[in-house]
């Protein structure tokens, strides 16, 4: 047999993937097995194996693919050289409401994640891989708005504490809502207004004691 070319190997990949995106959204993460994905990719398990070692491997590779296309803003944001920070920051998170609203991917993937961090979801490997990823984005939150600070485009008194709360909650919570409801508002259409929005409270320090 010939070997596989390195175009086919990553098509596997990508086929593998995507149907698992799929059925962890339509069965849950917990009750999809490997099988269940090779059956659906239309590959074995062993080709599962070659790419992935196992299903916490496969789940975060998909988090991380989907990161990927945004990940230059949020590094020049958590950069100390990074001359604008703030912008850099403001710019990611609009690209990540829009992305959300035009992508089914990234739709399903943040369906998933939300039901995972329900209280009553069981407490699985990727549960925990979850609050880890959450974890860091926040952290990466609070260094992009720090360097602002430093920069001198955010209040010296600025919380930062509360301000990576509050952006990280509001972004979920526009995510959310409109993933349930999307007739409620156009997220791709009002992402820029609704992130200055937020942002404009913290340059005027609003909310602070």
């Amino acid at each position: 047999m010939a070997r596989r070319t390195k175009e086919e190997a990553q098509e596997t990949r990508s086929t593998i993937m995507m149907e698992a995106l799929g059925l962890f959204c339509q069965q849950g993460v917990a009750t999809t097995s490997l099988s269940d994905i090779a059956r659906a990719a239309g590959v074995t398990r062993g080709a599962i194996y070659w790419h992935f070692k196992d299903k916490e491997e496969l789940f975060l590779a998909l988090w991380h693919e989907m990161c990927a296309p945004l990940s230059h803003l949020l590094n020049a944001s958590i950069d100390v050289d990074e001359p604008d920070p703030l912008g850099k920051f403001t710019t990611f998170l609009i690209e990540v409401l829009r992305t959300v609203a035009m992508c089914p991917a990234h739709q399903q993937m943040f369906r998933i994640m939300f039901k995972m961090m329900q209280p009553d979801s069981e407490l699985t490997a990727i549960r925990a891989l979850i609050q880890a990823e959450i974890q860091q984005h926040t952290q990466n939150m609070r260094c992009s708005l720090t360097n602002a600070v430093h920069r001198g485009q955010l209040p010296s008194t600025l919380s930062v504490e509360r301000a990576a709360i509050l952006l990280h909650c509001s972004v979920d919570g526009l995510i959310i809502n409109w993933l349930n409801q999307h007739e409620r508002f156009d997220l791709a259409a009002d992402a820029e207004a609704l992130v200055q929005a937020l942002i404009f409270s913290l340059q005027h320090n609003l909310g602070q004691p």
